[in-house]
């Protein structure tokens, strides 16, 4: 019998944690096993986990993977320095590095859960990036669609201290649009210093439309310090107020906003803005020459409005205590708009006709208007009649009125008037076109002059168009200007009018509606006129001949290269004041290029013989570095001006700029303009100008000014 060795305690100790580590090993080997081999049949609606190491949690039965984490679950990505998969749970825990990615959402964070079932998120820490916004929060409860932020922090286009931001305790984030956020603040470089009320945002549209500041220098205003800005109230409505402050003349300030709203029943946009000052400084006389007062005003209001798919509602409104308050403190809307219009228009329009409601006012009473108040007005679009021919119709009662203005007298009176017109198209081949014309129009007034009460005026009026239509075309290439082929379109047009009464009973009719000034050819037909309240004897020929050269486009079929139009007028019957020749009239247009456009507008009387007018406007473009604008302005015994405009790109944060505004009649620029563009990021631009002008006797000599304007927030 053999003796029995007493196993050594070291060895047994030993053996037991081989058996100890086999056992684990074998454990964290299937169930490994397990989700590998479950992972490897995963369903679309299973996670795919992939990393540097992985290991099993017996305690807690979770899959850990550590290194490069990273778990794909349809369109959801999901990187880690750990995550921690619970199966039967559904769920992922991710520590560290976090980042989570859905369609064009990305979220990072320093930890947090996912529920794939649920859905359902808990983030610390969070960043989110969704252009043009970026989110961070301390936590972030709720789902990928619908994600609640503590303490969040917003910027819009990009993160950077000079960036506008907001801060709320709770911000609701819903697919695309902040949903609800309260206690909100805005602010910039850190500081969140305006409270706002609770709103709802979406990311696609400007969170700020509009926020300018202006800092500078003029002689007649001394320092200059100007803000702008509107904050919304609701979806498509802001609201805020300009502020100036002129150390010459005071403080001038006024609310503003904009507003636009679209839906399935219509649309509708407009703007208002306003100021007020009570201005010490030298306000010397308006148009009249009667001295401005010191308190000084102005309010401007614009509306566009569609009602469904017939009805438009268009209405402007401008006060304006003096005639130079614009002209003082905000000289480019001034230059924009020199007489301000007040009015409210409605209309449906139908297949072929639109019916309209026209009011207009004058508040301002240092300008005449013709007012309406208002016009009601029918008009039957041209439209097929029996027999071939076309009929065209229009009728409107009006109550009009002009103010006493300097020599002039006031006037009102009711109008009635109608027109009916009749014509008959005859083209005998596809080239050429005869039209024989007849209309009649018949005007009431009530309030009539020259010793009536009442008085009307019927005319008649006869005559005819042509139209010849030529072509020809040339297989001329070029390369460079991108021509492939030419062809050459030739139209001369012969129109004929002859309304022998058209001038009657003009002692009778109070003069409202009179001729405006314009140099351009007027309608030829008394259905055209405006100024019917001046009409003359017609008896007229106008001849005109239009050329155009195109080539081929791949993309539109063809495009213009050239454009060159005659026309002129011959008058058979004597009119005091015009020749029986009218001027002749040249218009020329030259496009060989997207980047180069010429315009030639001229009029030149043929007796004496002499240039009467000629405007000429020259564009350079190159879409990456530079731009030039070149326009001249000649129009005898008035004015002979030159305007050149050139910017230059000096590099992606920086152009350099100049306008220059020469009269030659008086010999001397009246403007010059020099500065520089800067552009800070994505969010705002800023300008530096000095300008010299000269001839403005409302207008110092020398102003500088620094413009800060928001482009996007």
């Amino acid at each position: 019998m053999g003796n029995l060795i007493a196993p050594n305690p070291t060895a047994r100790h030993f053996h037991l944690m081989l058996l100890a580590r086999a056992h684990r090993f074998f454990s964290v080997t299937c169930a490994a096993f397990c989700l590998l081999s479950s992972l490897a049949h995963a369903q679309p609606h299973q996670p795919i986990i992939n990393s540097d190491k992985l290991d099993v949690d017996l305690a807690t039965k979770e899959s850990i993977f550590r290194g490069h984490a990273r778990l794909v679950y349809d369109d959801i990505l999901l990187t880690a320095d750990e995550i921690r998969y619970h199966q039967n749970g559904h769920d992922a825990t991710a520590i560290g590095n976090v980042v989570l990615t859905y369609g064009k959402r990305r979220l990072l964070a320093d930890d947090g859960t996912y529920n794939f079932e649920t859905k359902a998120l808990h983030l610390h820490n969070i960043r989110l990036g969704e252009f043009p916004v970026y989110l961070s929060g301390d936590t972030v409860d709720g789902t990928i669609d619908e994600m609640v932020f503590t303490n969040a922090t917003v910027f819009f286009r990009e993160n950077a201290n000079y960036t506008p931001s907001f801060h709320a305790k709770s911000l609701t984030y819903v697919k695309g649009r902040i949903a609800k956020a309260n206690g909100l603040s805005l602010g910039l470089l850190g500081g969140h210093f305006l409270s706002l009320n609770s709103f709802e945002q979406a990311l696609d549209s400007s969170f700020l439309s509009y926020l300018t500041a202006k800092v500078g220098y003029r002689g007649d205003l001394g320092a200059i310090a100007e803000l702008g800005l509107h904050i919304p109230v609701k979806p498509g409505f802001n609201i805020g107020g300009d502020l100036g402050l002129y150390s010459s003349r005071g403080v001038l300030i006024g609310p503003s906003g904009t507003y636009r709203q679209k839906n399935a029943e219509g649309s509708f946009d407009g703007f208002f803005r306003s100021g007020y000052i009570h201005d010490n400084g030298d306000r010397k006389n308006d148009v009249q020459g009667i001295p401005v007062s010191p308190d000084r005003s102005y309010f401007e209001w614009s509306h566009q409005q569609e009602i469904g798919e017939h009805v438009s509602l268009v209405g402007q409104f401008n006060y304006w205590s003096d005639s130079e308050v614009l002209r003082d403190f905000h000289r480019r809307i001034f230059n924009r708009v020199q007489q301000p219009d007040s009015f409210l228009e409605a209309a449906y329009t139908g297949d072929n006709f639109s019916v309209s409601a026209f009011g207009r006012v004058n508040p301002n009473p240092y300008f005449r208007v013709q007012e309406r108040l208002p016009e009601m007005r029918f008009d039957l679009l041209p439209s097929a009649a029996p027999m071939g021919f076309y009929q065209r119709f229009n009728a409107s009662a009006a109550a009009l009125k002009a103010d006493a203005f300097a020599s002039q007298p006031e006037f009102h009176t009711g109008r009635f008037d109608v027109y009916y017109g009749i014509e008959r198209p005859i083209t005998p081949t596809a080239w050429f076109a005869f039209t024989p014309v007849a209309g009649a129009r018949v005007t009431q007034y009530t309030n009539a002059v020259g010793a009536k009460d009442t008085y009307t005026r019927t005319i008649g009026e006869l005559g005819f168009d042509t139209h010849l239509l030529t072509s020809g075309t040339f297989d001329y290439k070029n390369e460079v200007w991108e021509i492939d082929g030419l062809r050459h379109l030739f139209e001369p047009k012969l129109s004929y009018r002859y309304a022998p009464e058209a001038g009657s009973g003009r002692r009778y009719i109070p003069p409202i509606d009179q001729r405006v000034f314009s140099t351009y050819l007027q309608p030829l037909s008394i259905g055209d006129s405006r100024y019917i309240d001046e009409l003359t004897n017609v008896n007229t020929m106008r001849l005109q001949f239009d050329n155009t050269l195109q080539t081929r486009d791949p993309a539109y079929g063809s495009r213009n290269l050239a454009t060159l139009n005659f026309a002129a007028d011959y008058r058979f019957d004597h009119v005091t004041g015009r020749k029986p020749l009218s001027d002749i009239y040249t218009e020329l247009a030259v496009m060989p290029a997207p980047w180069l456009r010429w315009e030639v507008f001229n009029r030149f009387d043929p007796h004496q013989p002499s240039q009467q007018e000629i405007n000429t406007a020259l564009v350079l473009v190159d879409q990456e570095w530079w731009s030039l604008r070149l326009g001249t302005y000649f129009l005898k015994r008035n004015y002979d001006q030159y305007d050149l405009q050139y910017r230059q790109r000096i590099n992606a944060v920086y152009d350099g700029f100049g306008q220059w505004r020469y009269d030659a009649k008086n010999n001397r620029f009246t403007e010059q303009s020099y500065g520089v563009m800067q552009r800070l990021g994505q969010t705002w631009s800023v300008k530096y100008e000095v300008s010299l002008l000269e001839g403005n006797s409302r207008t110092s000599r020398v102003s500088f000014n620094i413009e800060v304007e928001l482009l996007k927030f």
